[in-house]
């Protein structure tokens, strides 16, 4: 016996993905309208404040709409595509299993294409009245099929022409001033008085560093390190591993890390946890190493799991492996979370020192500036040398200042001596 064919259009709320978010942008969309789509298939790709994630289809059928267009951002348990399903399975045979979704009871089903309270519209209208500050819902029904509101209908209704809109920030979405002259991008594409919604990858930044700076202690010491001999052993460190069939650039970096591991393994409480509700200092057995990422999304810290346990060709591997999916948006929820202790490279920026803030909850965070010549004494005669500085910023409730000061001695100890990580590495 076969099931019974209905056709009604369902509508997908965009569900939470397990990561409790509130909301998230529309990166990409890998299906269209009219588009046959199957159980579990990607519908789109979206940014949540970790990552960029595919979100599966909770069930088969026709696309019928999609109402959020790329680079829109939609909250949790709003609407994100309809789907008109189709003949069920028949009768006894196994359904694949929902990847996400909310469930039969939580679905909002509906054979109408417009929902109670949301207009019909194109996700191209709707993009640009969010940009226009226009409200769709106080405009009358539109000039597409079926009542839908169009760019059109979305420009007619708009403020009056020459008036900058919310979006154009003064310059237009060409770059250019209210003068008619033409603007000169900034950084990363950004022009002088623009407005920048806080979502993503930056309110997670945001959220982090006030919880740091409010519960945090910050406590910091600095020490210089002549890494001249280092820096001559990344060079042949990176020629063996070619030869040996590695084709892996072994960055100074990379030593630098394992010497981190070597030091943290002597210094415990710099890679721990304080429980204030349980009272208590958890001294942590795995090394779960941050490494901070600059991209044009903002500042990601994925951590290599286990760092502990890895070679230094490894480290350099998984560093390199972790940074390109942070820039390209591939990295996981589980590459960025779980890190036990942070090192912080602003030295690749130029930067010889820094203030680098506690990557919360870890108890420390390590950073690295500008490996730079210098006028150096060794021997008692001045020599121009390789010389990093290192700035270690430590949660004083977890390490006394002591501590903190030996630990940062030690690794760079090992640094000028990097021969000396392969006695406890």
């Amino acid at each position: 016996m076969t099931g019974v064919r209905t056709e009604e259009i369902r509508d997908f709320l965009l569900p939470d993905l397990g990561e409790g978010l509130e909301d998230t942008e529309i990166v990409e969309w890998h299906v269209a309208e009219g588009d046959r789509v199957e159980l579990n298939q990607a519908l789109a790709s979206v940014e949540t404040a970790k990552a960029v994630v595919e979100v599966p289809s909770p069930f088969a059928g026709t696309v019928v709409e999609t109402l959020a267009a790329v680079g829109e951002t939609l909250g949790v348990g709003q609407v994100l595509v309809r789907i008109a399903t189709g003949s069920p399975s028949p009768s006894g045979t196994d359904e694949p299993k929902l990847l996400v979704g909310y469930g039969a009871q939580q679905e909002a089903r509906s054979r109408r294409r417009r929902s109670a309270g949301r207009p019909l519209a194109k996700p191209p209208a709707r993009k640009l009245a969010k940009e226009l500050g226009i409200e769709l819902a106080g405009l009358p029904p539109g000039s597409g099929p079926g009542g839908a509101i169009t760019r059109a209908d979305v420009e007619r209704a708009a403020s009056p022409v020459g008036t900058p809109g919310p979006s154009d920030n003064g310059h237009g979405s060409s770059g250019s001033t209210l003068s008619g002259e033409k603007a000169v991008p900034g950084f990363r594409g950004r022009y002088p008085g623009e407005v920048e919604q806080v979502r993503g990858i930056r309110k997670r930044i945001i959220t982090r560093m006030e919880r740091s700076r409010r519960d945090i202690p910050h406590a910091l010491c600095t020490r210089d390190a002549d890494v001249t001999e280092l820096w001559r052993l990344r060079e042949v460190l990176t020629a063996r591993a070619a030869a040996d069939g590695f084709p892996v650039k072994i960055t100074p970096m990379a030593v630098i890390c394992r010497a981190v591991l070597t030091a943290l393994r002597r210094f415990p409480t710099l890679n721990a946890r304080y429980d204030r509700e349980a009272g208590e200092i958890r001294l942590l057995e795995p090394i779960n190493l941050g490494i901070a990422v600059d991209t044009e999304r903002g500042l990601m810290v994925p951590n290599i799991k286990d760092a502990h346990r890895l070679t230094t060709l490894q480290i350099a591997e998984r560093t390199a492996e972790l940074a390109g999916r942070c820039r390209s948006g591939t990295a996981t929820p589980r590459d960025l979370t779980g890190g036990t202790f942070t090192v912080d490279n602003y030295g690749y920026f130029g930067t010889d020192d820094g203030d680098p803030i506690i990557n919360a909850p870890e108890a420390a965070i390590l950073g690295i500036g500008t490996i730079r010549e210098r006028p150096w004494v060794v021997e008692g005669g001045l020599a121009v040398r390789r010389v990093v500085a290192f700035t270690l910023a430590f949660d004083h409730r977890v390490c006394d200042g002591g501590e903190a000061g030996r630990f940062v001695t030690y690794l760079a100890e090992l640094c000028e001596e990097p021969a000396r990580i392969l006695l406890h590495g």
